[in-house]
């Protein structure tokens, strides 16, 4: 958990730097459109206090945050966390996210695997989207009295499958 607070907190440095970079000596704020829980407190108040930056936390789910970036064009947010599987089609449909510079991005501390992974997955037109940040996987618990043969997600497509599951 302490390597995703890391990550975490690179991304806020990163997306901080980024907005921040020439602004006048008004207050900082970094607004972050993020799922519940991907933002605790404690690492946002520890941001503050290292950096001066205020964090203000948007909380939303995946389809409420296309909206709101789409009904912006991007605009009022400096910092969004989509799910991986939402941001290449996403790109593609609306344009709404910009490409991440990993010039910028120390990846030290990533999974190599992960970082190489993310970038391929959000690759459009040879930029990628994202940097990882929470990953996780979804299990699958199948009754083989019912679905006898099923090994794995592509197997439920199977028409016979249609209505069952």
């Amino acid at each position: 958990m302490k390597k995703v607070y890391m990550i975490f907190f690179a991304l806020l440095v990163l997306a901080a730097g980024a907005v921040f970079t020439g602004c006048k000596k008004e207050p900082k704020v970094l607004r972050l459109i993020t799922w519940s829980g991907y933002a605790p407190p404690e690492l946002v108040e520890k941001f503050k206090e290292e950096t001066g930056i205020t964090v203000e936390v948007i909380l939303s789910n995946n389809e409420e945050m296309i909206s709101k970036l789409r009904a912006t064009r991007g605009g009022g947010f400096d910092l969004a966390q989509p799910s991986q599987d939402r941001i290449s089609s996403v790109v593609k449909q609306y344009g709404i996210y910009q490409p991440i510079d990993y010039s910028k991005v120390n990846t030290d501390q990533l999974d190599p695997s992960l970082v190489a992974a993310v970038k391929k997955n959000t690759l459009v037109d040879g930029k990628s989207y994202a940097v990882p940040h929470v990953y996780g996987t979804s299990g699958l618990v199948v009754n083989k009295e019912k679905a006898p043969g099923v090994k794995d997600y592509k197997d439920l497509l199977d028409p016979k499958y249609t209505g069952r599951v």
